[in-house]
């Protein structure tokens, strides 16, 4: 015996919706997944501003489109990050604060007794360069590198009574112990 189903318009239909509930569901469970992975490698990934010293070890973060990785291309990736300026600037724009604050202790203040405390300013100015410079390091190697070759070059070549920009051979190999400081900061920094 033969059983033929007979199937109607409305049998039809309601088979039609069950299928397109299925792809709704199947397509929505897709970009459901799609946003998981999004937000994951946002939240995992550092930002340019947040620098290169700090890089989560993941294999969903690292996994790309492209097939092979070569060690020196992820090198100078890494240490071109290291070196960039984006974030460091506002290290950047304090420093230059402290260089035109500098200044004008130096050449513009000239009010009755301030000479007997202008050092203290200018010490105070300069602990807090230091740390800026030494903070910097946490996000990228270009502020410590810089004050230790050129705090070290300009304290080579100075004599023990010259001064440059106002400043003695003490103050430039100061600015090459910052950068050493510095790089020990950037150091433990990496990850």
């Amino acid at each position: 015996m033969e059983t033929a189903t007979r199937l109607t318009e409305q049998d039809l239909n309601q088979l039609k919706s069950q299928v397109e509930e299925a792809k709704r569901k199947a397509e929505y469970d897709r970009l459901k997944r799609d946003l998981h992975d999004i937000t994951y490698k946002a939240a995992n990934t550092p930002t340019e501003f947040d620098g290169a010293m700090q890089r989560p070890d993941t294999n969903k973060v690292l996994r790309t489109k492209r097939t092979k990785h070569h060690f020196f291309d992820l090198l100078f990736e890494r240490v071109r990050g290291m070196f960039s300026l984006r974030p460091i600037v506002g290290n950047i724009i304090a420093l230059l604060i402290a260089v035109v604050a500098l200044f004008y202790i130096y050449n513009e203040v000239n009010m009755a007794g301030f000479e007997q405390y202008q050092s203290y300013f200018v010490i105070g100015i300069q602990i807090f360069a230091a740390i800026q410079i030494i903070k910097s390091a946490t996000r990228g190697l270009l502020l410590p590198f810089l004050a230790l070759i050129v705090g070290g070059s300009i304290a080579h070549s100075l004599g023990a009574d010259q001064t440059l920009l106002h400043f003695n051979k003490a103050f430039y190999e100061h600015l090459m112990i910052t950068g050493i400081i510095g790089l020990g900061v950037a150091v433990l920094s990496i990850d």
